[in-house]
């Protein structure tokens, strides 16, 4: 799954076609479950296998975390451990209430990586990183949102719909400017002495020369729905 997950994100990237993602769980119990910790004593015990598995890992997560067109977490059932990384790297988040959230390595005696651990801090901040990972509980989606997990809870029969209407709307939105607003965010996340404020000038450039924003300028000039091609 995490070669796949790399494979696929790297090719949907590429296609021009494709203005927002929404990356969800096979049936209805998990969104991802977390790590198979029976497989531990296969993959992991010896220092070559855990390496070659972190390699894979860090590999499908980057590939998540830096792709370039807005991404969206549906989640129903389990999220949890590292599904809920996964969740997380997803840039907005939208959870059904039968879901739940939880990082437990507290449970099983695991030491979290500072890797891991600073994702749960850029997205949620110190405090409730601290919650999570010191009580190792599981989070009702209530208490998510509370957190800062997910962005929107609704009932199991009303989130597809959910999902379908913050789809359209991104992929109705000009695509120049959502790869740029993407890019900008991630760089106002940093500390300012490494901020890239060329790329984020360069990306604001491209937008203003784009034959979209001319087209949005005549959208609204004549009262209509715009027509983005992301040139």
């Amino acid at each position: 799954m995490w070669e796949q997950l790399a494979q696929v994100m790297t090719e949907l990237a590429q296609d021009a076609q494709v203005r927002v993602v929404v990356v969800t769980g096979a049936g209805d119990k998990a969104f991802c479950a977390g790590a198979d910790i029976s497989e531990f004593s296969e993959l992991r015990t010896e220092p070559s296998k855990a390496r070659a598995y972190d390699a894979t890992t860090h590999r499908a997560c980057s590939a998540l975390r830096h792709f370039p067109k807005p991404t969206i977490g549906r989640i129903r059932g389990s999220c949890i451990g590292g599904g809920m990384e996964l969740a997380l790297l997803c840039d907005i988040r939208l959870a059904a209430l039968d879901s739940r959230f939880g990082v437990t390595p507290a449970k099983l005696g695991l030491g979290y990586s500072l890797e891991d651990t600073q994702l749960l801090v850029d997205r949620l901040g110190a405090p409730a990183t601290r919650e999570i990972l010191f009580t190792g509980r599981i989070f009702a989606p209530e208490e998510a949102l509370r957190l800062g997990i997910v962005n929107r809870v609704v009932a199991v029969d009303e989130l597809d719909a959910l999902v379908s209407q913050y789809t359209q709307d991104i992929a109705n939105n000009a695509p120049l400017t959502l790869k740029a607003s993407k890019a900008i965010v991630e760089q106002a996340s940093k500390p300012r002495n490494e901020q890239d404020t060329k790329l984020c000038a360069t990306l604001v450039a491209k937008c203003y020369a784009s034959e979209d924003f001319a087209e949005g300028q005549a959208a609204f000039a004549q009262k209509r729905k715009p027509s983005f091609r992301g040139v």
